[in-house]
């Protein structure tokens, strides 16, 4: 798969690629990841990375931080545990992230926090934003819920928004 990507990225550069986004799923799990960062390093592009943290190493963290052009942002869907792990649907989750995020932020790297709002954790925002604050996030991002992927189970259940609510939400993030 490497020296698939690596012939790809090879046709794509000289059409003005500038860089690559790894997402999922979850990137970190693809078992060739680290030859993945490495051809993207060797090509010099930026890199943008969306992953949930729960396996990012102090030594995976150092690697992002020698991307000169890079963004990471890690999903973190309420600053409790319980809801996260929930939300997740796996146990312990909220505490591989936070970890995941501690070893970026100490290599350096000041990932962007995302969170997917919905009636579960709508009435988190605000300690996210405290936590992601305490953690040295560089910003935090409110997704909506959309009944896609892993998504439509919880969309399912009701656990979207109404549009006022949103609306509603979308003030106080404003202000």
């Amino acid at each position: 798969e490497p020296d698939l990507f690596g012939s790809i990225l090879n046709q794509a550069v000289p059409l003005g690629l500038a860089g690559v986004k790894l997402t999922g799923g979850e990137p970190l799990f693809h078992p060739a990841f680290t030859r993945l960062l490495d051809t993207i390093r060797a090509k010099d592009l930026g890199l943008s990375l969306e992953t949930n943290a729960v396996l990012c190493t102090q030594d995976l963290a150092k690697r992002l931080f020698d991307f000169p052009r890079r963004f990471v942002s890690v999903s973190l869907d309420s600053p409790h545990a319980p809801t996260h792990d929930w939300i997740r649907g796996t146990v312990g989750s909220f505490r591989l992230a936070v970890r995941g995020i501690e070893h970026l932020v100490s290599a350096g790297v000041r990932p962007q926090i995302i969170m997917t709002v919905m009636r579960r954790n709508r009435d988190h925002l605000a300690d996210l934003v405290a936590l992601a604050e305490r953690l040295g996030a560089e910003s935090v991002k409110f997704n909506i819920l959309q009944p896609t992927a892993r998504a439509e189970t919880l969309y399912r259940q009701g656990e979207a928004l109404p549009l006022a609510d949103l609306i509603s939400l979308g003030r106080w993030v404003e202000t």
